[in-house]
This record gives structure tokens, C-alpha cells and sequence, in this order.
């Protein structure tokens, strides 16, 4: 999966831990689901030498 794909997955990831109708058991998958993205993510920007702010922020 390339970074674009990893982003928007997490941020799906993220926006349906943030559903109301999320059940406790489903709520504890989704946030490790959002956990497993985070750490592709910054192990891909690791690998692509690339920082997680542009310089100029």
C-alpha cells in the first residue's frame, strides 16, 4: 500500500471508531485498526525519509 492509501484508510478507520452506533467490542477492533495504520504509516515515512510536517510549518 502506498502513503495516500494508508491516509485514507486510517481516516476511515478513524471516522467510523467515531460513529455512535459503534459497539464496546466493535469500538476496541476499530481502535486498534486505527493503531495498525499509525504505525504502517510512520514506518512508511521512515522508509521514504520523508517527515510527518512539511519543513515549513
Amino acid at each position: 500500500m502506498d502513503l495516500n492509501q494508508l491516509l485514507f484508510h486510517h481516516q476511515l478507520a478513524l471516522i467510523q471508531l467515531d460513529t455512535p452506533d459503534v459497539q464496546t467490542g466493535k469500538r476496541q477492533r476499530q481502535f486498534d485498526l486505527v493503531r495498525h495504520y499509525e504505525k504502517r504509516i510512520t514506518r512508511l515515512r521512515e522508509e521514504m525519509g520523508v517527515s510527518r510536517y512539511p519543513g515549513w510549518i
